[in-house]
């Protein structure tokens, strides 16, 4: 029997782990993380959380398939309050950025455990929450999967005041084997050009200013 094979998303989710005694998945939804990190041994045990029965019950198929069963508490509980005991490691990845900042605004003691994070929307939000919880993002690793641009997050404890250009675009963006801050950056531009207002020709604006700074391609005369 081998581990579930993960896409370079969660692949880099997962490489983004620490060792740990203790890690959660928190909306594991099939498992295949929680049971890559528990198979590699990056994790000794896990916490899998998800609140869809389904979710749980294809989790505990496969961690029983790979004989993992015995190392993985579940968990129902929305968000944080999954987190029974101390971890050193929370694990939230597919969902939107706005579900995540709720989670992080919940009364649940993070005991210090790195987050690593893969929202899907709503960035600049979720890197606000991030500040008010006194957590800093120390990289901001872009990749590319299926055809798709991601982010993969890993935060500390640590204060991380933010500009407008920073909560809008991102701090300290990291490039993967599969994609470049440019790359990503590009493709953040097209999905934006349809929009309208403002606060979009800023954005735009911005996305340019940054495109040309990972690049090099600034314009101007001597």
């Amino acid at each position: 029997m081998k581990p579930p094979r993960l896409d370079a998303r969660l692949r880099l989710v997962a490489d983004c782990v620490p060792p740990c005694a203790l890690a959660a998945d928190i909306g594991a939804d099939h498992g295949k993380l929680s049971a890559w990190l528990l198979w590699q041994k990056r994790c000794d045990r896990m916490i899998v959380s998800d609140i869809s029965a389904a979710s749980r019950a294809k989790a505990r198929a496969l961690f029983n398939r790979l004989g993992l069963l015995e190392r993985v508490a579940f968990s129902q509980a929305p968000g944080l309050y999954a987190l029974s005991q101390p971890v050193q490691a929370v694990i939230i990845s597919g969902l939107g950025g706005g579900t995540m900042a709720e989670m992080l605004n919940q009364d649940v003691d993070l005991n210090g455990a790195m987050l690593i994070l893969s929202p899907q929307t709503e960035l600049p939000r979720l890197r606000e929450a991030l500040s008010r919880r006194a957590y800093r993002i120390l990289q901001e690793h872009v990749v590319k999967s299926e055809g798709r641009f991601y982010q993969v997050w890993q935060a500390v404890p640590g204060e991380m005041p933010l500009s407008e250009k920073q909560r809008a675009l991102g701090v300290n963006l990291v490039a993967t084997s599969s994609a470049a801050p440019a790359d990503y950056l590009s493709w953040q531009l097209k999905v934006i050009s349809a929009w309208q207002g403002p606060e979009v020709s800023t954005l735009r604006q911005w996305i340019k200013e940054r495109i040309a700074d990972e690049t090099g391609e600034h314009s101007g005369g001597f």
